[in-house]
């Protein structure tokens, strides 16, 4: 009996020590190639984002929480309506100059817009005019046909189930390489953990929206403004090479590269951060809910006074919405010089006409303008290239 225990025990130990080795064989045969394996990547062209990688720039590229996902090295760049459902643009009804030039910028980029039209103060009925309240009487005043014209806009959205557009004023410019620049932008707003959600926090990987799912506005073309200074973590340094060097941006965007995200240079790198305090709508991105609420918050339902950009920028201060903030903005303001460089500013207005119009215009804040490009885009000689056909 002695002996058969022994034996028997024996054999259990061989045993064991089989399965052992069996299962760690066969974990690392299947295991690891199962949890390395992500099928929701699967499908983007992945790089490792480690010290050694350099953004197309020769940044280094920042050490980002991604979750799952790694920043493919050229995401897809975005469609003709850069991944909004519509690119709606604002222009007053006589200002055929701006018509026909954007119609000209929009056929060399690539891109599908819709025109919405301006509207002049005396265009509103008194019975129309929105409840005021505030220090400033808006009667008469441009801003209050201003107000009306992106009110218009808001209420299109939401009465065709517009789930987003993208708004721009008739004069804006941009780079030549935009769709690449919305492209990633629309990447990192998806996949980047740190711009949405603050650090360690994965969730939203299945979300199908454009730019994800859980903003009101976005903005792209702001003049000025602020972060929200008690919420820097929740910004990105983001590659990006169709940004501009920081000596040629306007003097704001360059203050706050260096005094509030402590950067030096800009070309090659943008900061994404929440929507605090932005100046100007000269391009922004709403969804159909962000344009339900800012026509709720301001004059569709309840009152302003304000200028309607000014209100924009202090409900999303408040918290009333929320959204991502692009620096240096993709839009810039292009300018003429003389009265065409504005419809609602008397001052601007009174200076004599530019005699050179879109020929005499510059911009700042872009790489490489696509008004810019217009010249080379439709450069042609016909008798000159065929002189040696003879």
């Amino acid at each position: 009996m002695p002996l058969l225990t022994v034996q028997g025990n024996r054999i259990t130990q061989v045993l064991i020590v089989s399965i052992v080795v069996l299962a760690f064989f066969t974990f690392n045969h299947f295991g690891s190639s199962n949890l390395s394996s992500d099928s929701a990547a699967s499908s983007i062209n992945n790089v490792n984002n480690d010290d050694n990688k350099k953004s197309p720039s020769g940044f280094k590229a920042p050490a980002f929480n991604f979750g799952s996902k790694t920043p493919p090295e050229k995401p897809k760049p975005a469609n003709a309506t850069l991944d909004f459902q519509e690119i709606i643009y604002l222009s007053m009804p006589y200002r055929t100059d701006r018509q026909d030039a954007l119609s000209l910028v929009a056929a060399a980029a690539g891109l599908k817009l819709t025109m919405m039209p301006g509207k002049t103060p005396d265009s509103i009925h008194p019975k129309a005019m929105p409840p005021h309240i505030g220090p400033h009487n808006m009667t008469g005043k441009a801003w209050l046909g201003v107000w009306r014209a992106h009110a218009d806009v808001w209420r299109y959205i939401i009465d065709n189930n517009v789930q987003s557009a993208l708004i721009i004023e008739d004069d804006v410019d941009f780079d030549v390489g935009i769709k690449e620049i919305m492209g990633n932008f629309n990447w990192q707003l998806r996949f980047n953990n740190t711009i949405r959600w603050g650090k360690n926090v994965e969730k939203g990987w299945e979300e199908e929206c454009p730019y994800g799912c859980d903003w009101d506005d976005i903005f792209l073309g702001q003049c000025g403004g602020s972060p929200n200074l008690k919420r820097l973590d929740l910004h990105a340094v983001v590659p990006d090479p169709h940004s501009p060097n920081v000596s040629s941006i306007h003097p704001w965007w360059k203050k706050e590269f260096q005094e509030v995200w402590n950067l030096t240079e800009s070309a090659g790198v943008r900061v994404i951060a929440p929507t605090y305090d932005p100046i100007c709508l000269m391009s922004y991105g709403v969804t159909r809910m962000g344009a339900m609420r800012l026509l709720y918050h301001i004059g569709g339902w309840r009152p302003f006074g304000n200028p309607v950009d000014n209100e924009v920028a202090w409900k999303a201060a408040e918290g009333k919405t929320s959204g991502y903030t692009m620096s240096p903005p993709a839009f810039v303001a292009w300018r003429v010089g003389g009265a065409q460089d504005s419809d609602n500013n008397a001052a601007i207005g009174a200076k004599p006409m530019s005699s050179l119009g879109n020929m005499g215009g510059s911009s700042v804040g872009v790489k490489n303008s696509i008004r810019k490009s217009l010249e080379g885009f439709f450069k042609k000689n016909y008798w000159e290239d065929m002189k040696d056909e003879l």
